[in-house]
């Protein structure tokens, strides 16, 4: 006779280890905590993404992972196994549902080509508010840059939100499968905060993804949001997409963190190369990208928390060991004044001077 799994709640677990959770997420699929491990807790900072389907855990700041055992074990000081005994005396274990946790239907994003599609012609039925032009005006993007990478305002109503799906779909789009696009009331709407949104290209300038900059948030580390409908009814869940932005036949790469950082830099530097992650951490097809693009020269342009951040700094060296395999690829550092946090802030700076 087999032994039943038994379910340890990822956030009865946060719970019991005393963390920081954000109240607006508890309704949500992935509930959002401060992290104990890099102290970045309290005052609205939520890096720790708890997983309440499979009770995983991972820090987007410090990399911390696992699940609800080892969070415990971790923050208690114990063992796996007396984490477990103390977990399981606490009463908050459950038989492991049969089936899974999850009430919605969530869809694979779609191949690449047919979201490309998708999403370009989402771009072309929107336009930009006169004050998400204003702030990409005041990152130093001319008008013409501006309009050349199509960054675009998110409905902010309901109505206008139904409008845009039902426009989509009246143009023989399916919209199953496409990161953003989610079932309300049995209407297919758009999801996400309001702010505007930044395509993220492949090698070929098709788009992947997009990301949003959000207008309500105060926290600096989380103005920025992949468009994502995971969790929702027929919704889809967003990747983070490496971003390629500026001329393509470039031998030479700068390597940098955020689209739209990129977007800025490369243009404030005559059309210069720059591949993007999402995330310190989300390195996950940063290589195949770099390799694609032929380079020879790789240059490091990361933000300059590194030096004062070492969570940072140690995702830093994380990336210099996945990209120094690369043969025949030469690897360096660019630096500025750390007076400018970012490469894009700095190039800013020196074209104003």
């Amino acid at each position: 006779m087999s032994r039943d799994y038994k379910k340890i709640p990822i956030v009865d677990t946060a719970r019991r280890c005393g963390l920081v959770l954000n109240p607006r997420t508890l309704t949500r699929g992935e509930v959002e905590a401060g992290c104990p491990f890099c102290g970045d807790h309290g005052g609205g900072k939520y890096h720790l993404f708890l997983n309440t389907s499979t009770d995983q855990y991972r820090c987007v700041l410090c990399g911390a992972h696992g699940n609800s055992v080892t969070l415990y074990a971790r923050v208690k000081g114990l063992s796996n196994l007396e984490a477990f005994r103390e977990l399981e005396e606490g009463g908050n274990i459950y038989p492991m549902p049969k089936q899974s946790a999850s009430q919605y239907t969530e869809a694979a994003p779609r191949p690449l080509a047919e979201r490309s599609e998708i999403y370009s012609d989402l771009l072309e039925l929107l336009s930009l508010s006169d004050r998400h032009k204003e702030n990409l005006i005041g990152r130093g993007l001319s008008e013409e840059r501006i309009a050349q990478n199509q960054y675009r305002s998110i409905p902010e109503t309901q109505a206008g939100r139904r409008l845009l799906a039902s426009l989509l779909r009246s143009c023989g789009h399916e919209l199953e499968g496409i990161p953003g696009f989610r079932t309300r009331y049995g209407e297919w709407t758009l999801a996400g905060p309001n702010g505007f949104l930044i395509p993220v290209r492949d090698k070929d300038g098709l788009i992947q993804g997009l990301k949003i900059r959000l207008d309500d948030e105060a926290d600096p580390d989380r103005k920025y949001r992949w468009l994502s409908s995971r969790d929702m009814p027929h919704g889809a869940r967003s990747y983070s997409w490496v971003h390629v932005t500026g001329d393509r036949s470039s031998k030479r790469a700068y390597l940098t963190e955020g689209p739209l950082k990129g977007d800025v830099a490369s243009f404030l530097d005559n059309d210069a190369l720059f591949v993007c992650i999402g995330g310190v951490n989300a390195i996950h097809g940063l290589k195949d990208t770099v390799r694609k693009l032929g380079v020879t020269e790789l240059v490091e342009a990361m933000d300059m928390d590194q030096n004062t951040n070492p969570h940072v700094r140690n995702a830093v060296l994380a990336i210099r060991r996945e990209l120094g395999s690369l043969p025949n690829i030469r690897y360096s550092k660019y630096v500025w004044s750390p007076v400018y946090k970012g490469v894009d802030d700095y190039y800013h700076a020196r074209a104003a001077a």
